[in-house]
């Protein structure tokens, strides 16, 4: 029987035009995201920790314009800034800034983390391409794609920040950056000039936090409406906050006050670490810690 080649090409011009699949960047990270050998232990498909899924949708939250996250090592943040970026590449294309410490940083972050999650997911490799290929017109630190260019510098730059026009950008490390941008300044006001002119602008900016009163990190949370992840008791179903040290005063968040469980362990015996929570004071030890993650929101 011959082909309809009229219905095939039909056929061919609805997909080519249809929308894209409406989803949430932690979902879009469940689907296509990798973890790559050259950043992993455990290379293999990505999957969001519970703790993670809040910083990654708040990107695609039209209400929200700065993501801020004051945060502890280790925790993913590298991968979210990727999936963020993949999820912009793939279905929401726009021109993108990411700011690293230094320009060393930048480099390694680019040639390391960056670089290697386009080529590890199918999706993204197909509109960014091979860096080895001279045909896209990539580099370390620029990368082409249908609808934008992701523009990778470092803080320490002067120039890295001219001539860029970004709805989106992403501040990486920031209690390690230098002082200034050379005479340009504050990088933060910077960047964040970059996208004045977009209605739907995303800044991001995240970091480890240094030393106290003298961080940004720091600064721009208070700023920030001070979001908190609450994991639950397995023993009596209290609700809790965990921060290493204890506060001076009460944390309240949108009206409710949040209690801290107290981080224990006994002298010299690092191993009997744990938090005791402070509805029915049980000890919780890492056995625990699965589970109350899972849970947690």
């Amino acid at each position: 029987m011959p082909l309809n080649l009229a219905s095939l090409l039909a056929e061919d011009a609805r997909t080519a035009s249809a929308p894209p699949p409406r989803l949430t960047i932690s979902e879009w990270a469940d689907q296509y995201g990798v973890l790559s050998a050259e950043s992993s232990a455990e290379p293999g498909p990505w999957r969001t920790y519970s703790y993670q899924k809040a910083m990654l949708d708040a990107f695609v939250q039209p209400e929200v314009e700065r993501v801020i996250v004051l945060k502890s090592a280790r925790i993913g943040w590298t991968k979210i800034l990727g999936h963020v970026i993949g999820y912009h590449i793939h279905l929401d294309p726009c021109s993108m800034l990411v700011v690293q410490p230094t320009i060393d940083d930048a480099e390694g972050w680019s040639k390391e983390e960056c670089q290697p999650n386009i080529e590890d997911t199918p999706v993204l490799l197909e509109r960014v391409g091979d860096q080895k290929s001279r045909a896209t017109g990539n580099t370390i630190t620029k990368k082409h794609y249908p609808g934008g260019i992701l523009h990778i510098i470092g803080a320490n730059s002067p120039r890295g920040f001219r001539r860029i026009s970004t709805r989106l950008c992403l501040f990486d490390e920031v209690d390690g950056y230098p002082p200034t941008a050379g005479t340009e300044g504050d990088q933060l006001k910077l960047g964040e000039k970059r996208t004045e002119t977009f209605w739907n602008r995303k800044i991001g900016i995240g970091s480890t936090p240094t030393e106290k009163d003298l961080s940004r990190i720091e600064k721009s949370y208070e700023r920030s409406s001070k979001g908190y992840f609450v994991l639950t008791c397995p023993e009596c179903g209290g609700e809790h906050i965990r921060l290493f040290r204890q506060p001076e005063e009460p944390i309240t968040v949108r009206g409710q006050k949040l209690k801290v469980a107290h981080l224990y362990w006994e002298d010299d015996l690092p191993h009997t670490a744990g938090w005791i929570c402070p509805d029915c004071g049980s000890l919780l030890d890492h056995s625990h810690h699965r589970r109350m993650m899972e849970r947690g929101y």
